[in-house]
């Protein structure tokens, strides 16, 4: 009996993930940072900053906090009406989206 392979999903399939991870990304640029120096501020191994700038695995709350805080970057919830009032240069990643059919 053979083992049935893993359903693999597009980037644009993933949702939020894709969205963080190009976040993390231009913040960790704009920052003039390496993946080491925020895996080393993140106090995270680099193959998980590497997985989450990837979109590639969903990171546990405590890596996302960590990775947000090292980028100097905080996580919000709000009610979705209040999205609005975000200031411009706030990233909304909304997971609603990622619902819908």
């Amino acid at each position: 009996m053979t083992r049935p392979q893993p359903r693999r999903r597009s980037r644009a399939d993933v949702g939020p993930l894709a969205e963080f991870a190009e976040f993390a990304v231009r913040r960790r640029l704009a920052l003039g940072l390496t993946q080491l120096d925020l895996a080393d501020l993140a106090d995270v191994s680099v193959s998980t900053v590497r997985n989450v700038e990837a979109g590639r695995s969903s990171p546990t709350l405590e890596v996302t906090l960590r990775v947000l805080n090292a980028l100097g970057s905080t996580l919000v919830g709000l009610p979705q009406a209040s999205v609005e009032l975000l200031p411009h240069e706030a990233v909304d990643l909304s997971i609603e989206r990622s619902f819908r059919r």
